[in-house]
């Protein structure tokens, strides 16, 4: 079954020196392989060397096929399947790729964006949140994982704890060991050792399970400051994030084009990772996106069988 396109007869006239009249006429509702048949037999050399003047030359065939026009394009797609068409995906620009992320539901986009490798994740986060706004929107149970993980450096952990106020510290120590901390008081009127550096030192030296115990019990808004201190000086902490908290905070704040506008940042083969998720129908439409000049010399070099097929409409 042949494929029907909307072609430029013009060029058909002036390249094979056919008039206009006897395409209307005699060549009415005939496909372009019977013309140039036809015209080959009454002698036309130009005709029969159909193929070498059009379908082996990448200007002429976006010419003559109008391979500018989407819905040329898109007749020509919906003939491959569906392996050619996610085959195809790479050709397209970057921007193209980002758009077709349009055509997922706001939930699916949400579920592709939480399997990204962690740091295309958090690299579009940022282009949605900034790092105290993330820290604000961050659930304490994803604080109090984060603060467990066994990828935190406990020196830095000890420097910032340092610059806590000496009543969080002791807060936390009494809270790990259940005994009181700094109950006399000094000739300076200070509670004795309620240094921050004295405490910290002594919550640093605590056994894990305590240390972590006392690291739980930062009250809830120090807790995001602590940690946002943490992860500016080292950006990849914020991959220690769970993805699905990432995914509930901008399904929860973002709408859909703000997540689409947001992936411009992610590398191309996510992208097409994604892209690859649409069905048939909607993956030759995002195709139908693709440059004439690229579309046409992938025609030429794979697809000789469809610009057959479009011959033969």
């Amino acid at each position: 079954m042949g494929i029907t396109l909307n072609v430029d007869t013009y060029l058909l006239c002036s390249m094979f020196n056919i008039s206009t009249k006897k395409l209307s006429g005699e060549y009415s509702g005939k496909s372009i392989e019977e013309i140039m048949q036809a015209e080959a037999a009454q002698g036309n050399v130009a005709a029969a060397s159909f193929d070498k003047e059009i379908l082996s030359d990448p200007a002429k065939l976006i010419e003559f096929f109008k391979l500018n026009n989407v819905g040329n394009v898109y007749s020509i797609l919906s003939n491959m399947s569906e392996k050619d068409l996610k085959d195809l995906l790479p050709k397209l620009d970057k921007a193209d790729m980002v758009a077709g992320l349009n055509f997922f539901t706001k939930d699916k986009l949400l579920d592709l964006v939480s399997k990204l490798p962690p740091e295309q994740l958090v690299k579009m986060v940022f282009e949605m949140f900034s790092p105290e706004q993330l820290m604000q929107l961050m659930p304490e149970t994803q604080l109090n994982k984060f603060l467990k993980s066994d990828k935190l450096d406990k020196g830095m952990e000890l420097r910032y704890l340092k610059s806590m106020k000496p009543e969080i510290l002791a807060q936390m120590l009494e809270a790990a060991t259940g005994q009181q901390v700094g109950t006399a008081t000094g000739l300076d009127g200070k509670m004795q050792g309620l240094s921050s550096s004295s405490l910290s030192s002594q919550i640093a030296s605590l056994p894990d399970d305590k240390f972590q115990e006392a690291m739980q019990n930062i009250p809830p808004q120090n807790k995001r400051d602590f940690i946002l201190k943490m992860a500016k000086e080292d950006p990849k902490l914020f991959q220690l994030f769970e993805p699905s908290a990432y995914a509930n905070i901008i399904g929860s704040r973002k709408e859909k084009q703000d997540i689409v506008k947001s992936a411009s940042v992610i590398d191309p083969e996510q992208l097409l990772k994604m892209l690859q998720q649409l069905p048939k129908d909607l993956t030759a439409v995002v195709m139908t996106q693709i440059d004439p000049n690229k579309f046409a010399n992938v025609l030429m070099t794979n697809f000789k069988d469809i610009l057959s097929q479009i011959c033969a409409g």
